[in-house]
């Protein structure tokens, strides 16, 4: 019901209670059921008018004047039918403003996030659009419209003439002077300029606090980041483009609230998705509770490929990568966790740097504001708040890998001298490399910044030379064994038919078996690690580990070599040609010792070649041997030429070295 029939609906039933109270005074038994319909109608007529007053146009469809004039048509209605002046009809409609404000704020279960935008979205509408409409129409237009009500008798009303089923023009005369000489009796002069400015700024603090708190309830909803910015570009936009119409109100003020509230709620979401690093965490932690010894899957392990290829070669790919870096059920776990995270995080810093864009110019044809609000309003908006959100973004990212660091390290802590500290060493050093390879790139949302720095840096650096250490010293254990029990075991020369140079100067031109086998082994014990753990600090520690512990047995062995014979303590004495023979042998081992020595001297500088220049221990033990040697002096500079290009021509054989 719009308009002028809410008038003559009010008239009408006016006219019905004037009726009834006739009836009920002259004790006709019709009364009181007269009495009870007009409740009941009066109760169908309020609503209507409250629907009337409740109704806000959508923005850009609204004919303001006509909108207003409604509204004006409402309040004389309402006037009409309570007997209400100008201030009580003004108490009502702020009334029913603040209570269809609080409705549509009103969360119902199973409401979706696109219903509850509206709703914040209505109650804003109804925010604004009650101060600006209260101050165009209170209280000249509003008095002028009560005024009218009290020109004329109510039956004298062309509207309520015009009522066919009234028949006023038959049955008129049929009615008493009281009814017929009624003229409404309201006070229009009730309310001035200053008392109605006074109840609307009352009614706008309070209206403003209902707003922010069913926006934040609102906001407490919702956790899409995108979301809460869709939230926020349209409720600020929508209070520019309507706040600042009614007078006498700083439309900053509440601004700076709905802000306030935003940018807290982005915030804390903000914090509970960087927090989520911490998931990552928990799934090393459960991998290392349930640890079962496994074998990394060769990358040529074909039966064991998914080679369907019907829907395309992706899992096909995603098989040979997970392989080629060595991303086995728990690895791949704990990075898919990161990778999510990881996603999350550059949607937030896309929509970070997606604020900075906006533009917060008022395009209302109405308003006209000076290019200084303009400025002040984008400085706060488009560059503070995405500002404020990158640096906290920044605090929260470094306390996040902080604490992620140190649950790592203490993890590896509590595993470091277990049996399985090896196998967790290679898990680690996977996780880490995949982690630091999609660090966030914040700066890159920083204004003003030219490129994109890997933040933060150092995560997982302190704890990488002890995996280090312990995934070398895995790996070469079994390949150093071996190198005591077999080669420096041996007495004598292989290949000692095959030395080149004069009697009495041979020298060796190649690698003993010994030392080639052992290069073969630490290799393969390598590949067998995974190739993709060996980057080049790897790599080089897997050398000094190898170094140091191979001079160190080496030394050892020397030291056994040169031993003199035990003597017989007890026994008969050896005769003459025992004695003779004796000393033959003797003189046969010791050629072997010497041989052994120069061999020893060609493979130093042939593992030197893949392991690293000589170094003190290699140093030391090269001395030692030196001085051992008794034949004829070695020419150093020729073993080490020879060595240097059997290594060139072997060397595709050690890859991983």
């Amino acid at each position: 019901m719009r308009g002028d029939r809410l008038i003559v609906a009010a008239e009408i039933w006016v006219l019905g209670r004037l009726l009834s109270q006739n009836l009920t005074k002259s004790g006709n038994s019709a009364g009181e059921g007269a009495k009870k319909n007009l409740q009941t109608l009066h109760s169908k007529l309020m609503r209507a008018i409250n629907r009337v007053l409740k109704h806000v146009p959508q923005p850009g469809k609204e004919d303001k004047e006509g909108s207003r004039g409604v509204l004006t048509t409402a309040f004389s209605a309402y006037s009409l039918a309570t007997s209400s002046g100008a201030r009580d009809v003004l108490r009502h409609f702020l009334r029913v403003r603040g209570e269809a404000m609080a409705s549509a704020l009103e969360q119902q279960e199973g409401q979706k996030k696109k219903k509850k935008k509206g709703d914040v979205l209505r109650c804003m509408e109804l925010y604004t659009r009650t101060l600006v409409d209260v101050q165009a129409i209170v209280p000249h237009k509003l008095t002028e419209a009560l005024l009218g009500l009290k020109k004329g008798r109510l039956l004298a009303d062309e509207s309520l003439r015009a009522i066919e089923g009234l028949r006023l023009d038959m049955y008129e005369r049929w009615c008493g002077d009281g009814i017929q000489y009624y003229t409404p009796f309201i006070r229009h002069d009730d309310l001035d300029g200053p008392q109605a400015r006074e109840m609307l700024a009352s009614w706008a603090k309070q209206g403003g606090q209902v707003l922010l708190q069913g926006l934040q309830k609102t906001l407490e909803g919702m956790t899409d980041f995108e979301s809460i910015v869709e939230m926020r570009t349209r409720v600020l936009g929508l209070w520019i483009a309507e706040g600042g119409k009614a007078r006498g109100i700083d439309p900053s003020i509440v601004l700076n609230k709905i802000r306030e509230t935003v940018n807290g709620h982005m915030l804390k979401v903000l914090e509970q998705k960087v927090n989520k690093l911490r998931l990552v965490g928990s799934e090393v932690a459960a991998a290392l509770d349930t640890w079962r010894e496994g074998t990394a899957e060769s990358l040529w392990d074909v039966d064991s490929v998914d080679m369907d290829l019907g829907n395309g070669a992706s899992q096909f790919t995603k098989d040979v990568v997970a392989r080629l870096y060595g991303r086995n059920d728990a690895v791949s776990k704990a990075v898919n966790c990161y990778t999510s995270w990881y996603h999350v995080m550059g949607d937030v810093g896309r929509v970070v740097e997606g604020l900075r864009r906006q533009r917060w110019d008022n395009d209302a044809d109405d308003m006209v504001e000076d290019e200084e609000t303009i400025e002040e309003r984008q400085a706060m908006l488009g560059r503070e708040d995405p500002q404020m959100l990158h640096d906290h973004l920044k605090v929260t990212l470094t306390k996040a890998f902080k604490n992620l660091d140190d649950h790592v390290s203490l993890l590896w802590k509590k595993q470091e001298k277990g049996e399985k500290r090896g196998q967790v060493a290679m898990y680690l050093l996977r996780l880490l490399r995949d982690v630091r390879a999609r660090l966030p790139a914040v700066d890159g949302a920083v204004e003003g910044a030219t490129m994109e720095v890997r933040f933060p840096p150092a995560f997982g650096l302190g704890v990488v030379p002890s995996l280090h250490e312990v995934l070398a010293s895995t790996v070469v254990a079994t390949p150093l064994g071996e190198f005591g029990t077999s080669y420096l075991a041996r007495k004598t020369v292989v290949g000692r038919s095959l030395w080149e140079g004069t009697e009495g100067e041979e020298l060796p031109t190649s690698p003993s078996p010994g030392i080639l086998r052992f290069l073969r082994n630490l290799s393969k014990s390598m590949g067998d690690a995974g190739g993709d753990l060996w980057s080049p600090t790897a790599v080089a520690v897997l050398k000094q580990h190898v170094s140091s512990q191979v001079s160190s047995s080496w030394k050892d062995a020397l030291a056994k070599r040169l031993e003199p014979p035990e003597k017989e303590v007890d026994g008969e004495k050896e005769g003459t040609e025992e004695a003779s023979q004796k000393e033959e042998d003797t003189s046969t081992d010791d050629q072997q010792l010497q041989d052994l020595l120069v061999q020893w001297l060609f493979d130093m500088h042939y593992l030197s070649c893949f392991l690293s220049p000589i170094g003190d221990d290699f140093k030391g033990l090269e001395e030692a041997v030196t001085q051992k040697i008794t034949r004829t002096l070695v020419p150093k500079e020729q073993l080490v030429k020879a060595s240097k290009e059997y290594a060139k021509r072997t060397s595709l054989l050690f890859g991983l070295l």
